[in-house]
């Protein structure tokens, strides 16, 4: 990993995991599905940049239309929806946490309908993350009864489910959009999206509120800069050191969302919510079967 490979993961850790801390700053005043359904529109008309500039992301889009249109909707609309409904009480720390799964999942639908076969090492991670997230979503260790954490089974439970849509919408394009490029993907399953958005976030809009300034700001850097501008940042970094040690990043975004949500937010977590980050962390960082080591020095 070069000195650039290394300057883009972090500053794309930042970029994601401020993704969380948006959530809870516009979703209180937006609602949960006017807000997720402008950052999908954000980040459509962002994209719509990328498209018109080249002909060969356009014909790309044409002829996998309707891949794209699952990919669309399981990597960006449902699981934003589902994470807008989950910020509404669970801590930006935890659902960077949450999202840290979704490599483990990925790997489990490959190997349950693709046929991909996972290796001990990654099947060892696998458990050991799920009983992370047993933990951070006991009931009797971590619930809403514990204050400083405002989270719920519910809530937690959204936030999973939108890691399930990630993991399918990764499975599909791998399997299914080999021939396709990267900025064609993204730009083609951002902007379907976004027209699928559309109506959603017309019909949602809290017309007659007053929105604060920084709910607005919040909206605005969640769909530009932390999806359409971070999934860029995200292409160039699988190309430049492979799908394996790009998407580590997810133990990594967790840090700089805890760090971000107690200076910005004042959260704060409490020991289970500690021990359970840390164990689905460690399944997360067993299933990728990276080495630190060889990442940082090759």
């Amino acid at each position: 990993m070069t000195n650039r490979d290394l300057m883009i993961f972090l500053t794309l850790s930042f970029m994601w995991s401020l993704s969380f801390i948006f959530y809870r700053i516009g979703v209180p005043e937006f609602g949960s599905l006017a807000f997720a359904s402008l950052r999908v529109v954000l980040a459509g008309l962002t994209m719509l940049v990328f498209v018109l500039l080249k002909k060969k992301n356009r014909q790309g889009i044409r002829d996998n239309w309707k891949v794209l249109t699952l990919v669309g909707l399981f990597s960006a609309a449902i699981p934003f929806m589902l994470f807008a409904f989950a910020a509404r009480s669970v801590n930006a720390g935890v659902l960077a946490v949450l999202n840290a799964s979704v490599p483990m999942m990925s790997g489990f639908i490959a190997s349950t309908f693709f046929k991909d076969r996972l290796s001990k090492k990654q099947i060892l991670g696998l458990v050991i993350g799920i009983v992370g997230v047993v933990i951070l979503m006991s009931e009797s260790l971590f619930g809403e009864q514990s204050g400083t954490s405002g989270s719920g089974l519910l809530p937690m439970g959204y936030a999973l489910l939108a890691c399930v849509g990630y993991a399918v919408g990764a499975n599909i394009t791998r399997n299914y959009l080999d021939n396709v490029t990267p900025v064609a993907i993204t730009a083609g399953s951002l902007i379907i999206a976004s027209v699928i958005m559309l109506p959603i976030a017309l019909y949602e809009f809290p017309y007659g509120k007053s929105i604060s300034l920084t709910a607005w700001v919040s909206v605005i850097c969640i769909g530009v800069f932390s999806t359409a501008i971070a999934l860029i940042f995200m292409n160039q970094l699988i190309k430049s050191i492979g799908p394996m040690r790009a998407t580590s990043i997810t133990l990594v975004i967790p840090i700089f969302a805890i760090i971000l949500g107690y200076l910005l937010l004042g959260e704060a977590l409490d020991t289970p919510a500690i021990i359970g980050s840390v164990v689905i962390l460690f399944g997360t960082y067993l299933s990728l079967e990276i080495s630190i080591k060889k990442m940082l020095t090759s």
